[in-house]
């Protein structure tokens, strides 16, 4: 039998988008990575983002996780910090897949891809004397049957609540997107094919979660049946729920906003028609709408983008996140500007969705973050985002969705 191995996760902080209403959601990525060690392994979590973190103390080894892109730099000061007084740290996460090499650099070793699979054969290879630099998953891991997230490593009263409102644990239930949107890494990182978790395995997560959750999977509207099987398991389970986008037709609507879902993210990068009729119909069925709105993109021009704003008013969106064009690391629009020499700033700190770090095609970077600023100000001149977010809160309490939904079914004929 394995002696028992002490190991410390940690979750760096980052520069958050400064509009944006202060508030930290559990991170899953790094419970997931907890949930597949061996059980001889005592893990502890620190986020930095909700508290002072524990550098300093007595365990064997170090995994720090970089989800995001503007994490990078803060984590390696963390690891330099360690590995000058003996610890050695692994390095993992979204970023690190993008950029192993550099990765590399400020590490023990490095883990490219998910965890399912190969966390456990680095953490025996470490206690067997044979640590490698380089553990690379070969391909996209069967996740049918995952391990569930150590939900218990976020028990601290208090991290994460907002005004004494329990923040939402997030949830995954599928990896992997076959539409390789323009700005996004999600195809590279977790590959074309969806891959999904057993609903009962899902459910088995969910049960442990606050009352709230957030679905963070990319689209559930890749596979219409697992997508009904999963909204009708959420039924009767008492608990709200939040998405991307899922099929908009009415029958799946009513099962969603009747099984609990409460509000949802929708990409909205120009003007259209379609926007408008998707809002009314979440809307119709009781469902919160804010739209992730980016800005910079190659045919946003000044007039675009203040069109744009007054067209989120008039649709009558409950929420807007603004966020800036960024070109993260084997994303389509990373190569695309690479290769346009038009990438100015490779300070990954300012890779926060809130600073302008390429020259924009229509106006000046220093133009394109006036706009940035400007459109956060003016789309919550006439209700602040506190009010805006507090009512939708609200809703999150309340049976609204599940009366909507019944609602606009009676008036269909």
């Amino acid at each position: 039998m394995k002696r028992k191995l002490k190991m410390r996760l940690f979750f760096p902080k980052w520069e958050k988008i400064p509009e944006q209403t202060p508030y930290d959601l559990p991170p899953l990525g790094v419970i997931q990575v907890a949930g597949c060690l061996p059980e001889w392994v005592d893990v502890e979590l620190f986020n930095e983002n909700v508290q002072e973190i524990e550098l300093d103390g007595d365990y064997d080894i170090a995994g720090i996780s970089i989800m995001l892109t503007a994490q990078a730099l803060r984590a390696y000061e963390i690891s330099a910090y360690l590995r000058a007084r003996g610890k050695t740290v692994i390095l993992g996460g979204q970023h690190v897949t993008m950029c192993p090499e550099e990765a590399s650099n400020h590490a023990d070793a490095i883990l490219i891809g998910e965890a399912e699979g190969l966390i456990d054969k680095i953490v025996e290879d470490y206690c067997e004397g044979k640590l490698q630099k380089i553990y690379r998953q070969n391909g996209f891991p069967d996740i049918s049957n995952a391990p569930a997230p150590r939900r218990d490593l976020h028990d601290k009263a208090g991290l994460y609540t907002v005004r004494g409102w329990e923040m939402m644990d997030l949830i995954q239930t599928s990896r992997g997107c076959k539409f390789n949107c323009y700005p996004c890494s999600v195809t590279y990182l977790e590959g074309a094919k969806l891959r999904t978790k057993r609903i009962e395995r899902v459910l088995q997560d969910v049960q442990r979660c606050s009352r709230r959750i957030f679905i963070v999977d990319n689209s559930l509207d890749q596979d219409i049946e697992y997508q009904k099987s999963l909204i009708s398991a959420l039924s009767g389970i008492g608990k709200r729920w939040v998405s991307h986008p899922i099929n908009p037709i009415p029958s799946m609507l009513k099962l969603a906003a009747d099984a609990g879902w409460w509000y949802v993210y929708l990409a909205i990068y120009k003007m259209s028609e379609k926007v408008r009729d998707r809002v009314k119909m979440y809307h119709d069925y009781g469902i919160g709408v804010e739209g992730t709105v980016m800005l910079g993109l190659d045919y946003h021009t000044e007039d675009f983008i203040k069109k744009l704003v007054d067209f989120l008013l008039e649709i009558k969106l409950d929420l807007a996140e603004f966020t800036i064009v960024t070109p993260f690391p084997h994303s389509r629009i990373y190569h695309q500007m690479e290769a346009e020499g038009r990438i100015i700033d490779r300070n990954w700190n300012n890779y926060n969705t809130a600073k302008v770090v390429f020259k924009p095609k229509n106006m000046t970077p220093e133009r394109l973050a006036e706009l940035y600023r400007w459109a956060w100000k003016y789309f919550y001149s006439s209700e602040s985002q506190n009010t805006k977010m507090a009512k939708l809160l609200v809703r999150a309490k309340s049976d609204t969705g599940h009366k909507a939904s019944q609602s606009v079914t009676k008036g269909v004929t």
